[in-house]
């Protein structure tokens, strides 16, 4: 009982968070919520980056992407909090971006979730990089209980394979792979020549 009543709060500590447009700084400042679990989800994107290529990894975490990654790749490491030498400390639910440094790949292991506006990070990210690599957890199927349940998990939006697609080729990035890897589905997005009308953050 007192499990499932810890679950409902964290949903709706997310769905508050979500409201705000903030990020749960809180909960990434922590080591113990950077789970080795995730990693072979970061070995296999890493395998989509091409040997040579410089690299923009957001939610960067124990920096597993750096260690996998081709070789003469180089890497720029972001996150919410400081994760050791050259990161780029960055909330990417801020009222304003930054600019960010180009680079050939931007790499998304596990953070879309937690991205409140997708569609302005990604006109941000087209002039900053030629391609995008990412996972993300798809909404399977609708429902109240579902949404809940994402929002348990600290997610604050709910794409269909399909709608991520989308969102993408509205921002000026066409899918080029796509693959399912458990629940999780990774993808490679190649930016187009040019952006759909619409001003960048």
């Amino acid at each position: 009982m007192m499990h499932e009543a810890k679950r409902v709060f964290v949903a709706l500590r997310t769905m508050l968070r979500r409201a705000r447009g903030a990020s749960d700084v809180r909960r990434w400042s922590k080591p113990e919520s950077l789970h080795a679990s995730w990693d072979a989800r970061t070995k296999v994107l890493a395998s989509f980056v091409r040997p040579g290529q410089s690299v923009l990894e957001f939610g960067a975490g124990r920096r597993v992407l750096e260690r996998h990654l081709p070789p003469g790749t180089s890497y720029t490491p972001s996150d919410l909090v400081d994760r050791g030498p050259g990161t780029i400390v960055c909330d990417l639910n801020a009222a304003q971006l930054p600019p960010f440094p180009l680079h050939d790949v931007c790499v998304f292991s596990g953070v879309l979730e937690y991205v409140n506006d997708l569609p302005r990070l990604l006109a941000h990210l087209h002039g900053v990089c030629g391609a995008i690599v990412a996972s993300y957890a798809p909404r399977a199927e609708t429902g109240a209980a579902q949404i809940l349940e994402r929002r348990r998990q600290g997610w604050v939006n709910d794409y269909t394979v399909e709608e991520l697609v989308a969102v993408f080729a509205a921002s000026g990035f066409r899918c080029s792979l796509s693959r399912a890897q458990g629940s999780q589905q990774l993808f490679s997005f190649v930016r187009e020549t040019t952006r759909p009308e619409g001003p960048a953050d």
